[in-house]
């Protein structure tokens, strides 16, 4: 049998070769490949904010006039919120305490499940969790109502004079007490900047 001969014999079995190599490669190729789609997808469509807090006046104002209601009430609307809320530090996301927005917030979240307990350490006050409530008062009237006291150290010293045996809520708009007037500054924040006498000692309607 010539070379010729032999060689077309084998052609088959060259070819058979040929095409399961081919085969072999484009099975690695389409791995590779689809390894680095699914690489990639991931990357691509991983959230990059879904767990960030929206560290804003308007998510805080949203969260605590949707959960603290009634006689959990801290503003009568979102005005009187916004209007407080631009006083305040910022703060962490993380603030479970002091006087910040952070703080604030987080209260205003989870007041949603316990208004009761967390509505008044989420509002303008603080109630001694976000901050003493002389410390939230001040820091709005300062921003609010400037020049009504001389100084921090003035606010602070009035506000210690304030009876705070009735708990604040947004419905305290007469009697002696912290509670009258700090109803009073967070309306006072809004354009309605007439109310910011009635956060004094001798305030009226406030009973000085």
């Amino acid at each position: 049998m010539d070379s010729h001969a032999i060689m077309l014999r084998s052609l088959p079995s060259m070819i058979a070769v040929l095409l399961a190599l081919a085969s072999a490669a484009c099975a690695a190729d389409g791995s590779d490949t689809d390894a680095e789609a699914t690489a990639g997808s991931t990357t691509s469509t991983a959230p990059t904010s879904g767990g960030e807090i929206d560290l804003t006046c308007a998510s805080y104002c949203t969260a605590i006039t949707a959960h603290c209601t009634a006689g959990n009430a801290q503003y009568t609307g979102m005005t009187t919120c916004m209007g407080s809320c631009q006083a305040l530090a910022v703060g962490a996301a993380a603030d479970i305490a002091g006087n910040t927005l952070g703080c604030r917030l987080y209260h205003a979240n989870v007041a949603k499940d316990a208004p009761d307990v967390h509505c008044p350490h989420a509002g303008p006050g603080g109630a001694d969790v976000c901050g003493s409530n002389c410390d939230g008062f001040c820091t709005i009237a300062a921003d609010a109502c400037p020049g009504t006291f001389a100084d921090d150290a003035a606010c602070q010293a009035a506000c210690a004079g304030y009876d705070k045996v009735e708990a604040y809520d947004a419905a305290d708009m007469a009697g002696d007490s912290f509670a009258c007037r700090l109803y009073h500054l967070t309306v006072a924040s809004t354009p309605l900047a007439m109310h910011c006498p009635h956060i004094l000692p001798d305030s009226v309607p406030c009973g000085g």
